[in-house]
């Protein structure tokens, strides 16, 4: 009867903590809640188009000569 006993607790107790690590295995990660913010402030910013290629980039991003817009330095260089 006392075998009995330990062995139904010791069955209690792991699928307790089987329960407990797949609810831990379930749970977002902070770093994935603060990937998810970063890619919800780059959807609000305006996209430009680079005048070069024609690449749409995000305007903050973007590299400015004037009123004409480039996605990379190397663009921007060769419409000088």
């Amino acid at each position: 009867m006392g075998r009995l006993l330990v062995v139904l607790v010791l069955l209690a107790v792991s699928l307790y903590v089987v329960k407990l690590i797949k609810i831990k295995l379930d749970e977002p990660t902070p770093k994935l809640k603060k990937d998810s913010s970063r890619n919800e402030s780059a959807e609000n910013n305006t996209m430009v188009k680079c005048l070069h290629c024609g690449l749409h980039i995000p305007e903050n991003e973007a590299i400015k000569q004037g009123d004409k817009v480039f996605c990379s330095l190397e663009h921007a260089g060769r419409e000088i």
